[in-house]
């Protein structure tokens, strides 16, 4: 298919996409899975061991990758990458991918460490001069990975990830519609699962996305019920949400470190891994996706969760999945596929 008509068809979707009946993306739900690195990308998503990691992850039932290219940030609001040196790791991947009947969500990431902030939800400024170059050069990151992400066919596009005080300023619309000239594919935000409601750009994206480290359960031992119930909840909010905004919904990353308080804080990693706390993440993270896969809502395309590392050797850190407990979970709930609800289906 040449550029011009997948552009054409491109317009025809994101028209539809302001529209309730037209929310089937997909036959199967995104069962996805964030592969990450330990340092930048480069050597690693296009390194040797990208294709095991491929295998493994289709064995177990995962349909879908995002990988997150980064741009290092400042403090007084500049944003650095590297193009032409990045651009192989999303692009040998993605073909990769395409081999595995696999697609791609390319998900660009601010890389804050050793600036003023904690993570990138904090990242704001007190002057204009550095909101502008902020902006600039966040522009042309992001429209650079626009780029290659339609070099790679990448199927998903994310225009930020957590970056919760700047939504609110006006430089977002021509970024948005900047990226809109490059990719083809669907676009979405990865918002904090705390501020979706303070996004004001949804109407010009093609889904809610969200970073859905929602509390589960306060309790010091939760029950399963609890856990369920927990998960519900929050799952049935955020839908309730993307209908009174009339979008569809994507779990843009979900995890649970290893840790005690997985359930109660389950986006902070600071603490101690214990096997208390792996055997409390496995549990979470089952009742979630047998959730995801039970719920009928049409709106609700999927998830990615987080993590994987493309690396032969088991990592059992923060929120690593790779290793025999976590990736039985998966492959339980994963490994047939999960066709999208009749009703969406029928609407194709």
């Amino acid at each position: 298919m040449n550029r011009a008509l997948r552009r054409a068809l491109a317009v025809a979707a994101v028209v539809l996409a302001g529209l309730p009946s037209a929310l089937a993306f997909a036959d199967q739900r995104l069962h996805g899975m964030t592969v990450t690195c330990f340092r930048w990308g480069p050597g690693e998503w296009d390194g040797p061991h990208m294709a095991g990691t491929l295998d493994r992850l289709s064995e177990l039932g995962v349909n879908s990758v995002a990988l997150h290219p980064y741009g290092r940030i400042s403090g007084t609001g500049a944003v650095r990458h590297s193009p032409g040196v990045q651009d192989p790791s999303l692009l040998v991947p993605a073909e990769q991918l395409a081999e595995r009947g696999m697609t791609l969500m390319v998900k660009p990431h601010i890389a804050y460490w050793g600036s003023p902030w904690g993570w990138r939800g904090e990242i704001e400024f007190d002057n204009e001069a550095d909101w502008r170059r902020f902006f600039a050069d966040y522009k042309d990151f992001i429209v650079h990975q626009a780029r290659i992400a339609e070099r790679a066919g990448a199927a998903w596009f994310a225009v930020g990830t957590e970056l919760e005080l700047t939504t609110h300023r006006p430089e977002w619309g021509p970024i948005i519609d900047a990226v809109r000239a490059e990719f083809t594919g669907r676009l979405t935000y990865a918002a904090n699962w705390n501020t979706v409601d303070r996004v004001p750009f949804w109407d010009r994206l093609d889904a809610v996305g969200v970073q859905f480290y929602f509390p589960i359960s306060e309790a010091a031992s939760p029950t399963d019920a609890q856990l369920r119930a927990g998960f519900e909840a929050a799952l049935d909010g955020m839908l309730a949400e993307a209908a009174r905004l009339d979008r569809p919904l994507l779990l843009t990353e979900l995890g649970y470190p290893p840790h005690p308080t997985a359930a109660a804080r389950p986006w902070d990693d600071s603490g101690p891994d214990t096997e208390p706390g792996f055997a409390l993440a496995q549990r979470c993270l089952s009742v979630a996706l047998s959730a995801i896969d039970r719920s009928r809502d049409e709106r609700l395309l999927g998830v990615y969760l987080w993590k994987w590392f493309p690396t032969p050797r088991v990592v059992r850190r923060e929120f690593a999945l790779q290793y025999p407990q976590a990736e039985a979970v998966i492959a339980e709930h994963w490994a047939a596929p999960a066709p999208m609800p009749a009703s969406a289906a029928a609407e194709r």
